[in-house]
């Protein structure tokens, strides 16, 4: 009796263990939540001469850039981890200083995951809102839409290059775009985002990247046709149709990029 007591306690141990392991094993192989394996869409960065505008939906904390710049974006986040569901997104950033740095600050970021909106707004600070984002791909033309209450608030009609050359303009803005952080506001205070990390980090220079790592990033620079309906944003919001009345007066640099560098959000820092 006392054996089959021992030989039973043996095999309750054994198997707390193995339960154990198998936890173990199974939390270490499990992914990070929002981790992303590949996605596309197309960026606009253009030059505005609606300087009061811009001023205004600059927060006071953040001084006027040396260059008002604008840079909006359509992406497709179409292959994620298991346990985030693929999503759209779409924002429009301008350009900002921050004790005496250059940071893009995100004005709104519409998105059509309310997990990826409520993670955005809590973790990181991004004023993202619920919006229909519809990101299409021809062969010779990429288009980005975003619609609120059924209308077109904003689209990005793309055209690559035939023969996907750079030129010394391109180059020199690709050069320049590494060199600014990114300010939310977080808890009343100026926050910096990190996206990138692991594999490649989306601060580095991405031509140089694409160039370097072809089969993991595609960029294809090209000329960009960007249309807004102010009327239509102001209907949702009277800051949303702030927002995207600021037309561009030049736009400086138009490219589509798809990457299949693993990432997700690192460890960001409040500045103060």
């Amino acid at each position: 009796m006392k054996v089959c007591l021992k030989t039973f306690a043996r095999l309750i141990v054994i198997s707390h263990v193995l339960i154990f392991l198998f936890l173990a094993t199974g939390y270490a192989q499990m992914e990070r939540p929002f981790t992303y394996y590949e996605f596309d869409g197309v960026f606009v960065y253009y030059r505005t001469q609606d300087i009061s505008t811009y001023r205004e939906l600059l927060p006071k904390v953040f001084d006027m850039p040396d260059e008002p710049l604008v840079m909006a974006f359509v992406m497709d986040y179409y292959k994620m981890d298991r346990l985030t569901e693929p999503y759209q997104e779409v924002a429009v950033f301008l350009l900002a200083k921050y004790k005496q740095r250059m940071g893009w600050h995100c004005l709104t970021m519409p998105v059509t995951s309310d997990k990826a909106r409520f993670g955005g707004v809590k973790l990181l600070g991004y004023p993202k809102i619920m919006g229909d984002i519809r990101f299409k791909r021809e062969p010779s033309t990429y288009t980005g839409t975003l619609m609120l209450n059924d209308k077109t608030i904003m689209t990005i009609k793309f055209d690559p290059k035939k023969d996907n050359e750079v030129s010394a303009s391109e180059e020199e803005w690709f050069d320049k775009l590494p060199k600014f952080t990114s300010f939310n506001l977080l808890n009343g205070k100026v926050y910096e985002p990190e996206f990138g990390e692991p594999e490649f980090s989306m601060k580095a220079n991405i031509l140089k990247g694409s160039q370097m790592y072809p089969d993991k990033l595609v960029v294809k620079t090209g000329t960009a046709n960007l249309t807004q309906d102010s009327e239509a944003a102001g209907a949702y919001s009277e800051r949303l149709g702030r927002i995207f009345s600021i037309k561009p007066s030049e736009i400086v640099l138009a490219y589509y990029l798809k990457n299949s560098f693993t990432m997700t959000f690192g460890s960001g820092k409040y500045t103060d």
